[in-house]
C-alpha cells in the first residue's frame, strides 16, 4: 500500500495541471511539503482516512514514508518533466520544419508551374501560329466569297484537286498567253536559306527566345530597334552567301518561252531571283528586300511621315527613300541602326511586317493584282499561301477561270485549300528545269496543231442499230442547235455533219482559245500516232489488227463516272464497268456546249477515264448505248485508239471525237485537257 500510495501521488502530481513547473516544485525548499500535499490529496481520492503530514508523509496505514522513497519519487518526477520539456521542444521543432517544408514545396511548385508555362508557351507557339493561319484563311475566304458574290457555292464550283505530271504543266504553259508565277520560301530553301517558320528560326534576346513571327512586326521593332536590326543583319549575312539554284534559272528561261509574257511575284526577300537574271521590270518582291532599307515613316519628322502611300502622286517620293543596307558587320556587337541622311530619323529594313499593309510604291501590290486579273495560268511554287496578297491572288485567278498549278514537295489533296488547283509534287530546282525542257519542244508546234488522220479505216458492222440519241444527250442538244441555226430539217448524216459545222462556226466567235493539255506518265507515253481498227465485229466485240480486242471506252466528258455536270445518263452508262484514269495522246479537248475531242499531231493529250465492261456482251450493249448518247455517226465520229492508263500499260478503247467538225479557232480549249477543269458558272 505504501508503494501504491506513492505511485498514485506521483501520478496525481504528473497529471494535475499546475501553474508552476514541476521542476521548480522539486527544487523548492518546501518540495517535501508539496509532495506531502499531493500524497494526501491522492489518499483522500482513494478514501484513505489516515492523515498525511506535509512534513512527514505517511502511508495510508499511518506509517511514515521513508525519505529515500520520497527522494526517488522526486527524481522520477524530475525526469518526467525533463522528457516532457524535450518532447515539447521536439514537437515545436517538427512543426517548424513541416512549415518550412510546406513553404519550400509551395515555392518549388510555383517554380515548376512557371517553367511548365514557359515550356508550354514555347512548344505551343507553332500550334498557335497554325491556328492563327487557319482563322486568317477562313476570314479571307469569307471576305472573298462576299465580295465576289460566290457565297458557300464557291467550293462546290471548284474542280477536285489532282496531281499532274510535269509534261502536263509544260502543255498548259505552251498554250498560255499570260502567266503569273508566285514563289515562296520553298525555292530559296534549296539554296540553303532557312525557311521563315522553320525550327531554326529562333532568335535569342537576353534570356528570351523569339520566333520570326514574333519579331516581324513594327511594334516589336519599335520596342527594341537595335536588337531587331542586328537580327535582320544576321539574316542578310546568310542570304549573302546563298546563290540561285536551277529553279531560279529555269524561271529566267521561262520568261522567253511564254507567248504573252511572264510576271514573277515572290514572297522571298533574299534577292536571288534578280541575281539569277530575272527581268526587274517583271519582278515584284511583295515582301521587300533584306538588302534594302528605308526611312521609318511612322516616326514624326520622317521623310514619309503622314504621306499617303496609296496616292500615285507620292509613289516617286516613297521610292526615293529606299537605299542600300550596309553590309553586315563582322561582329554582332558592331552593328548599329543607321539614320536617314535627309531627315535624321532611324532607318528600317524594307520588309513588310505582319502588322503592316501592302502598297504599290514599295511592294507593287496593285501591279500584282492587275497581272493576276489578266493571267490565264497562275503557277505557285514553294509557298503555303498563308499571307494576304498571295492568298488573294489564288482567289482572283480562280474567279477569272485561270488554270492554277501548285508545286511543292508535300501535296495533301484532302486539304480543302487544294481544291481548284492542279498539283505537282517535287523540288522546284529539279522539276522546273524539266518542265522548261519539255516546253521548248512544245513551242515548236503551231498554236493549232494539224489534225491527225487515222492510219487505217475503222469498219463498223452494219448490223448495229444506233437508234435515236438519248433525251438530253450531247448529240440531241447539238442536233437541235444545228436545226435552229440552219432553219431546215436534217434528213441525212451528211447534212447533220454540215449543220454541226455551221453551228460550231457561228457560236462563241468572241471566245478566246484555251490551252491544250494533258500528258500521260512518261512510262506510258506513245508516239501519238493513231492506232486505227482494221475491223470491228459485233460477234467478238470488235478486234483491232491481228486479233487485238477492244477492251472498253475512253470517256472524257459527261460519260466519265466523276462527271459533275449533272448529266442524267452518266450513272446508268458507267454502271457495271471498272474505271481507271487514262490519257489519250495526240488530242485536245474543246467545248462546244459539250466536250469534244479533236485528234491532232501534237505532244498534248486529253485526260479522261478508261471504262472496262465485265464481259463481251456488256461491251456490245454499252457500245450501242454510247452511240445513242453521242449521236454516232451523225455528230460524233468513233474510232479505236490506244490510251494510257494511270495504273500502267496501254489499252485499246473506243473514242468518240469531232475531229474536223470543231471550229477550233473559235472554241474554248480546256487548259489541261481535263473536263473537270472547265470554267464553271
Amino acid at each position: 500500500m505504501e508503494c501504491l500510495s506513492i505511485q498514485m501521488a506521483t501520478k496525481a502530481i504528473a497529471e494535475t495541471p499546475v501553474r508552476t513547473p514541476l521542476t521548480q516544485i522539486l527544487s523548492d525548499e518546501n518540495a517535501e511539503g508539496n509532495f506531502g500535499e499531493a500524497l494526501q490529496t491522492s489518499c483522500k481520492q482513494h478514501h484513505c482516512s489516515t492523515n498525511v503530514s506535509a512534513t512527514q508523509p505517511q502511508s495510508c496505514l499511518g506509517q511514515a514514508l521513508p525519505s529515500d522513497i520520497v527522494t526517488t519519487a522526486k527524481a522520477s518526477l524530475a525526469r518526467c518533466e525533463d522528457l516532457r520539456s524535450q518532447a515539447t521542444k521536439a514537437s515545436e521543432g517538427a512543426k517548424k520544419a513541416v512549415a518550412e517544408a510546406k513553404a519550400a514545396a509551395t515555392n518549388l511548385s510555383h517554380t515548376i508551374s512557371t517553367i511548365d508555362a514557359v515550356i508550354s508557351d514555347a512548344s505551343s507557339f507553332e500550334s498557335q501560329w497554325l491556328s492563327f493561319k487557319k482563322k486568317f484563311d477562313d476570314l479571307t475566304k469569307m471576305a472573298c466569297a462576299k465580295l465576289q458574290g460566290m457565297g458557300d457555292a464557291s467550293a462546290e464550283r471548284k474542280r477536285p484537286a489532282e496531281v499532274i505530271s510535269e509534261e502536263r504543266v509544260a502543255q498548259v504553259l505552251s498554250r498560255a498567253s499570260k502567266v503569273v508565277v508566285l514563289t515562296g520560301a520553298g525555292i530559296s530553301s534549296e539554296s540553303g536559306i532557312p525557311t521563315f517558320r522553320g525550327a531554326d528560326g529562333f532568335w535569342t534576346v537576353g534570356s528570351e527566345n523569339y520566333q520570326p513571327q514574333e519579331l516581324a512586326t513594327w511594334e516589336k521593332f519599335n520596342e527594341m530597334p537595335g536588337e531587331l536590326w542586328r537580327w535582320y543583319q544576321y539574316r542578310w549575312g546568310i542570304c549573302r552567301t546563298a546563290h540561285p539554284n536551277d529553279g531560279h534559272r529555269a524561271l529566267v528561261d521561262l520568261e522567253d518561252l511564254v507567248q504573252g509574257g511572264l510576271t514573277l511575284v515572290t514572297q522571298n526577300i533574299d534577292g536571288l531571283h534578280l541575281q539569277a537574271g530575272s527581268d526587274r521590270r517583271r519582278l515584284y518582291e511583295i515582301h521587300g528586300r533584306i538588302d534594302e532599307m528605308r526611312c521609318d515613316e511612322r516616326l514624326e519628322g520622317a521623310c514619309l511621315h503622314g504621306v499617303d502611300l496609296n496616292d500615285a502622286t507620292n509613289f516617286a517620293k516613297a521610292r526615293a527613300t529606299i537605299t542600300q543596307t550596309p553590309a553586315p558587320a563582322k561582329e554582332e556587337t558592331d552593328e548599329h541602326l543607321p539614320c536617314c541622311s535627309v531627315c535624321g530619323v532611324r532607318q528600317r529594313p524594307k520588309i513588310l511586317w505582319f502588322d503592316e499593309c501592302y502598297n504599290e510604291p514599295i511592294y507593287g501590290s496593285r501591279s500584282v493584282q492587275d497581272a493576276t486579273q489578266e493571267c490565264d495560268v497562275l503557277l505557285v511554287v514553294g509557298t503555303q499561301l498563308t499571307t494576304g496578297l498571295p492568298s488573294n491572288m489564288v482567289n482572283v485567278a480562280f474567279s477569272k477561270g485561270a488554270t492554277i498549278i501548285k508545286m511543292d514537295t508535300i501535296v495533301d489533296l484532302s486539304d480543302e485549300k487544294s481544291a481548284g488547283m492542279l498539283h505537282v509534287q517535287g523540288k522546284s530546282g529539279e522539276a522546273l528545269p524539266r518542265i522548261v525542257s519539255e516546253l521548248r519542244k512544245m513551242r515548236q508546234e503551231p498554236a493549232l496543231a494539224p489534225l491527225a488522220e487515222p492510219s487505217g479505216t475503222v469498219l463498223v458492222s452494219k448490223s448495229l442499230s444506233h437508234g435515236a440519241p438519248l433525251a438530253g444527250s450531247p448529240a440531241l442538244s447539238l442536233r437541235r442547235k444545228s436545226l435552229a441555226a440552219e432553219g431546215d430539217p436534217i434528213s441525212s448524216p451528211v447534212e447533220a455533219r454540215s449543220a454541226a459545222r455551221t453551228f460550231a462556226s457561228k457560236r462563241n466567235s468572241s471566245a478566246r482559245p484555251g490551252a491544250i493539255l494533258g500528258t500521260p506518265p512518261t512510262r506510258n507515253r506513245s508516239s501519238g500516232a493513231l492506232k486505227a481498227a482494221a475491223s470491228v465485229s459485233l460477234k467478238d466485240c470488235a478486234t483491232v489488227g491481228a486479233g487485238s480486242p477492244v477492251e472498253g471506252f475512253f470517256v472524257y466528258g459527261t460519260l466519265r463516272p466523276d462527271d459533275d455536270s449533272g448529266a442524267s445518263w452518266t450513272k446508268s452508262f458507267c454502271e457495271g464497268m471498272e474505271s481507271d484514269i487514262a490519257f489519250l495522246p495526240g488530242a485536245s479537248l474543246y467545248v462546244e456546249g459539250y466536250p469534244a475531242v479533236s485528234l491532232e499531231q501534237t505532244r498534248c493529250s486529253v485526260r479522261g477515264c478508261f471504262l472496262q465492261p465485265s464481259s463481251s456482251d456488256m461491251l456490245a450493249a454499252k457500245l450501242l448505248e454510247a452511240d445513242r448518247i453521242e449521236g454516232y455517226p451523225d455528230l460524233y465520229d468513233r474510232t479505236v485508239m490506244l490510251v494510257n492508263t494511270l495504273s500502267g500499260g496501254s489499252r485499246l478503247a473506243y473514242v468518240y471525237h469531232r475531229t474536223g467538225r470543231t471550229d477550233r479557232a473559235n472554241c474554248v480549249r480546256i487548259a489541261d485537257g481535263d473536263w473537270l477543269s472547265r470554267k464553271r458558272g
